[in-house]
């Protein structure tokens, strides 16, 4: 089921809903509930791809991948790689794009095995 959040996004109400990622991973942290965080963190840097704000995408997806790493969920990891990937090209930072998507290529492959 999509929170509200999401909801947000889907009526495109982008900044709205970057206040409510924002706020989400605030409130994960502050509960220890790192995979929520992580969850909250790629969502939000979804939101901000939405609003232009490449930058803090970037810093989004990296944050969440390093959570996904710690907690072991690589399928999320990979997939949060891949959204930073798109992220680092609308930066025009082909090579670290194409690192990131080398390394969500390389979790898909590993996860499929």
């Amino acid at each position: 089921m999509a929170g509200p959040h999401t909801a947000l996004g889907e009526v495109r109400r982008f900044g709205e809903a970057v206040t409510a990622h924002q706020d989400a991973a605030v409130i994960c942290r502050e509960t220890g509930d790192r995979h929520g965080e992580g969850r909250a963190l790629n969502n939000l840097g979804l939101a901000l791809r939405k609003v232009r704000r490449f930058g803090e995408v970037v810093t989004a997806h990296q944050d969440a991948a390093v959570i996904y790493r710690e907690t072991g969920d690589r399928h999320r990891e990979g997939r949060t790689l891949g959204n930073l990937a798109v992220a680092l090209r609308k930066k025009r930072q082909i090579r670290k794009a194409l690192a990131a998507e080398y390394a969500a290529a390389v979790i898909r492959r590993d996860s499929s095995a």
